[in-house]
């Protein structure tokens, strides 16, 4: 069991690291694009205009590309999550209300006048 905690543990970690890198490639690419943009608009390459379509076409692909990683980590990290067998929200409120009509039930079976006399 310890060992199957160890091995999800370091799934999330994974996971995690992906999803940061992730994050900061796609910061990255936006200040690199930039950088790109500005270039060829001092070589003539590109006009002001041109550059700000290009610029906002490569950001806008660059965040569709970081969603879909976003997406594929969350996926992976519910998968990691349900293969730990660790109960959900949803779980422990399902237990909650069982146990309160337990308690309801046990204190209607208890005579009343309160303790029982051997």
């Amino acid at each position: 069991m310890a060992d199957e905690k160890t091995a999800m543990n370091e799934d999330l970690g994974l996971i995690e690291r992906a999803f940061l890198m992730g994050v900061g490639a796609a910061m990255l690419a936006k200040d690199k694009v930039e950088e790109l943009a500005d270039e060829l608009v001092q070589r003539g390459k590109l006009t002001s205009d041109q550059s700000d379509t290009f610029v906002n076409r490569l950001v806008t692909q660059a965040d569709s590309t970081s969603k879909s990683v976003q997406s594929t980590v969350a996926r992976e990290v519910e998968r990691a999550v349900s293969g730990m067998g660790l109960a959900s929200a949803k779980d422990l409120s399902d237990v909650r209300s069982e146990l309160t009509e337990i308690k309801a039930l046990i204190a209607s079976l208890r005579p009343i006048g309160g303790s029982e006399e051997s």
